[in-house]
């Protein structure tokens, strides 16, 4: 086709040259060669067309995959078919297998079975026997959590299980991935420490807070000048009757340093979430998966964002604990962990040990905030919603922050504490002993030997000074 065209060309060349040399002729079948160049030539137009190189298309940008959306917590309706169909099927499989009855107790334990995790745990309270100590430097009770593996994290159904009080934290989040831990064992604080307890400490130590040395602290979000811990939410507030309420503006300075005094320590992110929600990955909250089901009262298990709270978005008109801050530790025992941990969810944001990390193989798309600077706090507080006091849920502070939502609790490695189970046994046996003949001498005994401590205070003030610690705190919230 090319040849043709530039055949065609030099025939007209050659004959603009006899024109020019004079020559009027043409070559011999010029004009038959000239048409038949340029009917090819016209004729080969498409072929050109189609011959051309065309660009391929642009591939459109990838789509952004949405996250998954999630269902809102079942119904009751949902509850009772859900759970009709379980049973129906559980009867099948117990009457097709009635011989094998005696073996489920070499099923895997159950913290190794995610599995678990879809079969909510709805009744309140500690599913195991509680083991108790106290502390000896401030008197604080502590429960016994045993060493062993435990699924750290929020898995997927997790976190779709969750439908009251807001959306929960979207999949992929600092939550993630769920990954297995093993903890030895340790002992952490049954409840938050207290206002009491924190100002003993202070009297004792002359310590002084963050917010005192700064002269502010935040309330609700804002900057609040003269907020300290005995002033929670500025100088015209106090703690004088409110000794048995958690200890709140205090940094994670501050938290650690009473940890340290009382001979304990912080305890770690994983430690936390351990003694929260237990090792069997059935629960999302302390007591196990129900929130806000109508037969369900909420108002027993937590200090959250409801009627009472002073915050009017986010906050749960159909839920009343009476509380619009804190509440008295100890108040929800409906609440309590498997390893009887109370007030692990609401009430009071807790400061751990950690810095705020992601979890091995994490890809939370805020992952520059991860690093040695910030600090995390578990368990949410009184003006939280239902998704902020899961047992599983993160928030990154910094270590300077303080607030009347935030406090702490304290923990202590097995290895390094002895508890003392002599005085239950002791305090058992004198009371068979009374019925005796000779109880009487021994009740005698008992008195005269008080009064000849007590007359000579004087003298024995050095042995009275541990008393004096424990009697410090209440005269020492009076004046504060």
């Amino acid at each position: 086709m090319k040849q043709n065209v530039v055949l065609a060309l030099l025939v007209l060349l050659v004959a603009s040259w006899l024109v020019a040399c004079g020559s009027t002729e043409p070559p011999p079948n010029f004009q038959e060669t000239v048409a038949a160049a340029v009917a090819e030539t016209v004729a080969a137009q498409p072929a050109l067309v189609e011959s051309k190189v065309q660009a391929p298309e642009p591939t459109p940008y990838p789509t952004y995959t949405p996250y998954p959306t999630y269902t809102p917590y079942p119904t009751p309706e949902e509850v009772v078919t859900e759970a009709a169909a379980v049973e129906e099927v559980a009867t099948e499989t117990v009457e097709a297998a009635e011989e094998v009855v005696e073996e489920p107790t070499e099923a895997a334990p159950t913290e190794a079975a995610p599995a678990a995790a879809s079969e909510p745990a709805d009744t309140p309270g500690p599913a195991q026997a509680v083991e108790t100590a106290t502390r000896e430097k401030d008197g604080a009770v502590m429960v016994f959590v045993p060493a062993g593996e435990f699924l750290m994290g929020a898995s997927d159904a997790d976190l779709s299980n969750v439908g009251a009080g807001g959306p929960p934290k979207l999949a992929g989040g600092d939550e993630q991935p769920q990954h297995s831990v093993f903890l030895e064992r340790f002992w952490i604080d049954q409840t938050e420490v207290t206002n009491a307890q924190y100002s003993n400490f202070v009297n004792l130590t002359g310590y002084k807070t963050a917010a005192e040395l700064e002269g502010y602290g935040t309330s609700m979000g804002e900057e609040v000048t003269g907020a300290t811990f005995f002033h929670p939410r500025g100088s015209e507030t106090g703690i004088d009757d409110k000794p048995d309420h958690p200890v709140v503006q205090v940094t994670w300075q501050d938290a650690r340093a009473y940890c340290d005094w009382a001979g304990a320590r912080l305890p770690s992110e994983a430690e936390w979430e351990k003694a929260a929600k237990g090792a069997a990955n059935d629960r999302v909250f302390p007591w196990g998966n129900q929130f806000q089901l109508p037969e369900f009262d909420v108002s027993t298990v937590t200090n959250f964002c409801d009627a009472s709270c002073p915050y009017e978005e986010g906050r749960d008109p159909n839920v009343d604990d009476t509380y619009a801050y804190t509440a008295p530790v100890g108040s929800f025992p409906g609440g309590s962990s498997p390893y009887g941990a109370l007030d692990t969810a609401g009430n009071v944001w807790e400061w751990v040990s950690d810095s705020y990390q992601g979890y091995p193989g994490n890809t939370y798309e805020l992952q520059e905030e991860f690093g040695d600077y910030f600090k995390v706090v578990r368990g949410g507080s009184w003006d939280n919603a239902a998704q902020h006091v899961r047992s599983t849920f993160r928030q990154n502070n910094p270590p300077n922050l303080r607030s009347d939502g935030t406090g702490f609790r304290c923990a202590i490695s097995a290895s390094d504490f002895e508890p003392a189970p002599v005085e239950e046994p002791a305090a058992a046996e004198p009371a068979a002993e009374p019925t005796s003949a000779e109880s009487a001498p021994e009740s005698t005994a008992e008195p005269a030997e008080e009064p000849t401590v007590e007359p000579t205070g004087e003298p024995a003030e050095p042995p009275a000074e541990p008393t004096q610690e424990s009697e410090q705190a209440p005269a020492d919230n009076a004046g504060s």
